[in-house]
């Protein structure tokens, strides 16, 4: 079957080209590219495409900046507001010196994680008694699933039926009056051994 005379005219054209030394397939795909590239239907249709892009990234960024409570300055990459916490003054002092400069909500960096600071009785009550379902749970962190067995210990569990179920037995089986005095010469004895410690070090 014989070929129409174009397509013979580029099949003797590539054969040229991959003939001669100098050619070879990454050099077309770079040529191509550029051409492609310079060519000015690229670039009416590359930059409103940008431009739609950056509108919707900054758009969305400010969406999600303003559902949050502003941020209290003086974070250090690492540890955060820590060390504002740790200075001379007491913490709830520091934190209501924050209060007074950022408002009655801000949050903080303790660490990597932010916390949510309340400094009003009204907002409190709300987010402590209304709203306490959506504040009793924990993070679902690395460190309390390989270590809590999954979330199963009382201190790693989220806030459900099997953490109530939790914090029954232990508030009947090791925190009741009868239990603590049961246990009261464990608790005798340890601060015994630690007073002997003691004098023995001095």
């Amino acid at each position: 079957m014989k070929h129409p005379a174009w397509q013979e005219a580029v099949k003797e054209e590539l054969d040229a080209l991959l003939k001669n030394s100098t050619w070879s397939l990454g050099n077309l795909a770079m040529d191509y590219f550029h051409s492609v590239t310079a060519t000015p239907t690229v670039a009416i249709i590359a930059f409103p495409l940008l431009f739609l892009f950056s509108f919707l990234w900054i758009s969305r960024r400010n969406t999600n900046w303003k559902k949050t409570a502003p941020e209290a300055g003086g974070a250090w990459p690492i540890i955060g507001h820590l060390r504002l916490l740790g200075g001379p003054q007491p913490p709830h002092i520091s934190l209501a010196n924050m209060a007074v400069k950022y408002g009655r909500m801000f949050t903080i960096k303790l660490g990597v994680h932010r916390a949510l600071v309340v400094s009003n009785w009204e907002i409190a009550k709300e987010s402590l008694t209304t709203n306490d379902k959506a504040f009793a749970s924990r993070p679902k962190l690395a460190n309390s699933v390989l270590l809590g067995y999954n979330r199963t210990m009382f201190g790693f569990a989220p806030y459900g039926a099997f953490w109530r179920q939790m914090r029954k037995i232990a508030t009947i089986e090791l925190l009741s009056n009868h239990r603590l005095q049961l246990l009261k010469h464990v608790r005798e004895s340890e601060v015994k051994i630690v007073e002997n410690c003691m004098v023995l070090q001095h």
